[in-house]
């Protein structure tokens, strides 16, 4: 069996590592595939087929029953909004909460807000075209507001409450970085503090003036069965939906288009086959997802690999790593926009398959398929992209193109 520690195989505060993770990714495949990371007191999995079976066996889950008390007191306002989210909660309580919100989520309903969304990036792209200098941050100028607009629609968030929401997910997302410092921690918590106040403040404006939004449906439930639904869950779901929905659209815009922009062949190939599009997307969340790993603890003792886990063990699945996997991915360093089949993980798989998926998609086809289409000369100009020195998500500092 391979020798199961990282040694010096793994450093995540090393900065080449932040740079470009996936060497080491492949070394962690072929040498330590299930390896002992004592800083972070977890294993990190990294081959594919472990990480596909362990994200599918209901033995693991975000949490264990028992929630530990927080130990940091001042930490209470993020611990309250991650208490009743979909991705912190486990069955019979995740069932219960996510009937109460499918349905917004389908591929139907999805399908109805096609509309929308393409008048949204049309206006977009109108402002983009309306620029004199031609040249924008593709991630600020057009990325950014795309899913911010869509799920506040969704949520019923006025217009001219929406600008405290990105500020908000930005500083919360801190939270989940390992590495995190003390600066990092207390932004996170304040911004936790004050979306959930929004949230509550929302609840009770709808109570009064229902609409035919998320937030409207969810209190109604909530008032009328409150143990279908608690006010906690309500305000958890508001805010992971926002959170988890930036995070997806913007940063697969960002990294995706990057990685078009430097691969003028697959471009290429791209413009000369729109039905390149939809294959298209998938490869770009596979070959630079934005989310790098998903964690989850062992619920009852197991055996995995030739390795004993006690309940409570913690693992770290890297789905960025599973997602390089050459035995799965014929020659996988290879950007190609027309791979097939492409069975990459950047939603995740099982129980915690994002619920969002399908609202990504179609943002995301209409986002980079419109932008492809309005400017056939679109380039990357300035200094060369730099990703963001973080762990847990992957992305860029910025988009500089001409167009």
């Amino acid at each position: 069996m391979p020798d199961p520690t990282t040694g010096d195989r793994f450093d995540p505060t090393d900065p080449a590592f932040l740079h470009d993770p996936y060497p080491t990714y492949a070394r962690l495949r072929r040498e330590a595939p299930l390896a002992w990371y004592a800083p972070w007191s977890a294993w990190i999995v990294t081959r594919h087929a472990d990480v596909d079976a362990l994200l599918r066996d209901r033995r693991l889950g975000r949490v264990m029953p028992e929630r530990p008390k927080e130990a940091d007191p001042t930490h209470a306002p993020f611990a309250a909004i991650q208490a009743g989210s979909l991705l912190e909660i486990e069955p019979p309580d995740h069932t219960r909460v996510k009937q109460a919100v499918h349905d917004v989520f389908t591929p139907k309903h999805v399908r109805a807000l096609q509309g929308r969304i393409e008048a949204l990036v049309a206006g977009l792209l109108d402002g983009l075209e309306a620029r004199s200098e031609r040249e924008a941050d593709l991630l600020v100028d057009f990325a950014e507001p795309i899913p911010v607009t869509v799920i506040a629609d969704l949520l019923g968030v006025p217009d001219a409450d929406r600008g405290a929401l990105l500020p908000w997910s930005k500083a919360i997302i801190g939270m989940f970085e390992p590495e995190r410092t003390a600066a990092m921690e207390a932004v996170a918590v304040a911004a936790a503090a004050e979306f959930a106040d929004y949230v509550r403040h929302l609840m009770e404006a709808k109570r009064r003036a229902p609409g035919e939004d998320l937030i409207s449906r969810m209190v109604a439930m909530r008032d009328a069965d409150g143990a279908r639904l608690s006010e906690g869950e309500v305000v958890a779901n508001a805010i992971l939906f926002l959170n988890a929905g930036h995070e997806a659209v913007v940063n697969v815009v960002g990294n995706g288009l990057l990685a078009l922009l430097r691969h003028p062949d697959q471009l290429a190939r791209l413009r000369a086959d729109a039905g390149l599009l939809r294959p298209a997307i998938e490869e770009m969340m596979r070959f630079e997802g934005p989310l790098q790993f998903f964690e989850r603890t062992v619920l009852e003792d197991l055996t995995f690999g030739g390795i004993a886990w006690p309940r409570g063990t913690k693992l770290v699945l890297y789905y960025a790593a599973a997602n390089r996997d050459p035995d799965v991915f014929e020659d996988p360093d290879r950007f190609d926009v027309g791979r097939h089949p492409n069975p990459h993980l950047a939603f995740g798989l099982g129980l915690h398959y994002c619920i969002g998926a399908p609202l990504a998609r179609l943002e995301l086809g209409v986002a980079i398929g419109g932008l492809l289409r309005r400017f056939p000369e679109l380039r990357l100009v300035g200094p060369e992209p730099t990703f963001v020195p973080k762990n847990v998500f992957r992305y860029l500092t910025a988009l500089q193109v001409a167009y």
